[in-house]
């Protein structure tokens, strides 16, 4: 499942996704530069929601990116709407 996607005219070029949150080798080069690395997808949900816009921010600064846009991944987005109505 991906978290979180950063695109541009080119398509993804970058994601946050099971590659990062269940690693368990220590190198990680995606959008959550590392926040997110072997942090299991209960954690990494809930971190990808409170900290998406800086990460994608950085990630775009660091890519030298002036046009782009991101997406949440959908079960992110919903957990927020559902935590919300409780």
């Amino acid at each position: 499942m991906t978290l979180i996607s950063v695109y541009t005219s080119e398509g993804c070029i970058g994601r946050c996704d099971s590659k990062c949150y269940e690693a368990t080798e220590h190198v990680c080069t995606c959008v959550c530069h590392g926040a997110n690395h072997g942090k299991g997808v209960t954690t990494a949900m809930e971190q990808t929601r409170v900290m998406a816009e800086r990460w994608v921010t950085k990630y775009a600064q660091h890519h030298g990116l002036r046009q782009y846009r991101a997406e949440l991944g959908q079960e992110v987005e919903q957990l927020g709407l559902f935590e919300d109505v409780v």
